[in-house]
């Protein structure tokens, strides 16, 4: 009987060790997060808006899409060229290739947000559910979702990492998607601790309104849960960066 292949469990902790490369930068990177994540509230009380659940992650859009766009890819790019060093990311020329690179792998991430936000909006109009939805969706993710970060890390053109990731995933799905299904119960708990807490810190909130953006900028609940937020956020795409490195071990020539 052959022995089952390892696991790939252990990208979770390499996306640890790979942050401790750069731990001022990393703890630069979560303190940026924290205060970005404020001009979400600042906006609100801008434009006059009152608390709503449903406003507060389009006006919170505006600190985690500089993280997102560009500050996170960049940390990415450089531990990915000192781990590896490959002829598409050197350690002596991330710079010059990741400023080639960074937007046209943003918007690739953006179409693929994009096209599955779309899909859930035409299943939900059309009566077919979340359920008909999730399972095409989670396809899709499996399949191409590494599409971004091969264009952005490799140089890719977008069809040529849409095959790669195809190509290795179809392979090599079943402990990739394990990996990351472990990454996001790390996650999943994590929102759960820091929603418990929040909770017993300002048992007065309206569970249906959210808490208003003022008591969002003043109450230091909030700035912790925000610095550890982005400290998971980072581990996050870390412990990806180190599953991708796995993953493009196993695949080899695709």
């Amino acid at each position: 009987m052959p022995a089952p292949l390892p696991s790939h469990l252990g990208a979770l902790r390499e996306g640890l060790r790979l942050l401790r490369r750069h731990p001022l930068l990393s703890l630069g990177l979560i303190v940026l997060a924290m205060v970005l994540s404020q001009l979400g509230p600042a906006l609100e009380l801008a434009a006059g808006v009152g608390p709503n659940l449903a406003f507060q992650p389009l006006f919170g859009l505006a600190g985690v899409l500089p993280l997102e766009m560009y500050f996170i890819p960049r940390l990415m790019a450089q531990l990915d060229a000192e781990a590896l060093n490959g002829h598409g990311n050197p350690a002596d020329g991330w710079q010059a290739a990741f400023d080639q690179r960074w937007f046209r792998s943003f918007l690739a991430r953006l179409g693929l947000s994009v096209a599955l936000g779309l899909g859930f909006a035409v299943s939900i109009a059309i009566g077919f559910g979340l359920f008909a939805f999730l399972i095409p969706a989670i396809v899709i993710l499996t399949l191409y979702g590494w599409t971004p970060l091969r264009m952005l890390l490799r140089g890719d053109s977008l069809l040529s990492a849409l095959k790669w990731s195809q190509g290795a995933m179809a392979r090599h799905w079943p402990r990739i998607v394990q990996a990351v299904l472990a990454m996001l119960l790390v996650v999943f708990m994590y929102q759960l601790v820091a929603g418990w807490a929040l909770d017993r810190l300002l048992p007065g909130m309206d569970p249906d309104l959210g808490p208003g953006a003022l008591l969002r900028l003043k109450h230091p609940a909030f700035w912790v849960s925000n610095l550890l937020g982005g400290g998971m956020n980072l581990w996050f795409s870390a412990a990806l960066l180190a599953l991708y490195h796995r993953l493009e071990a196993a695949a080899g020539p695709v």
